[in-house]
């Protein structure tokens, strides 16, 4: 037997507030301050949203569902992940009653295709996304007290 199974046989998991990991998921590096760490809270804001804000610059596309198209539901999730910066974005684009009305496939998810930066738009709100989810990941990691 291993140590790490033998540190899961004898200690329970510790659980973690729903409240922490949801405010983790909503703002990028706020989980991370709410734990005390709050230089490591800054830095994953800082990467997170400078990502977000590139890929807006280049005129990439949010993520948003299409009727046909099942691979639009990946694109979304990873998209999803930037909290309210997904929100606030998608809120812009269409408006908060289109935002709200167009649920799931009525969404524009802006960008211009013909943008030089499309593609690379696109890889850059995708990956602000899935490292917000990583971040959230982490948060959980930390209160439960297997990472410091």
């Amino acid at each position: 037997m291993s140590a790490q199974e033998a540190r899961t046989d004898t200690a329970p998991r510790k659980r973690v507030s729903r409240l922490l990991l949801a405010a983790a998921w909503l703002v990028p590096g706020l989980g991370h301050w709410l734990l005390g760490k709050r230089v490591r809270a800054a830095v994953f804001l800082l990467a997170i949203a400078a990502s977000f804000v590139t890929g807006v610059l280049l005129e990439g596309e949010m993520g948003t569902p299409k009727a046909g198209h099942p691979f639009s539901w990946l694109a979304t999730f990873a998209c999803l992940g930037n909290g309210l910066l997904y929100l606030a974005r998608m809120v812009w684009l269409n408006g908060l009653g289109g935002a709200l009305g167009g649920i799931p496939f009525g969404l524009s998810g802006g960008g211009d295709p013909t943008a030089a930066g499309f593609a690379y738009g696109n890889t850059f709100l995708y990956t602000a996304g899935l490292m917000n989810l990583l971040v959230v990941l982490d948060v959980a990691d930390i209160a439960r007290g297997e990472k410091s």
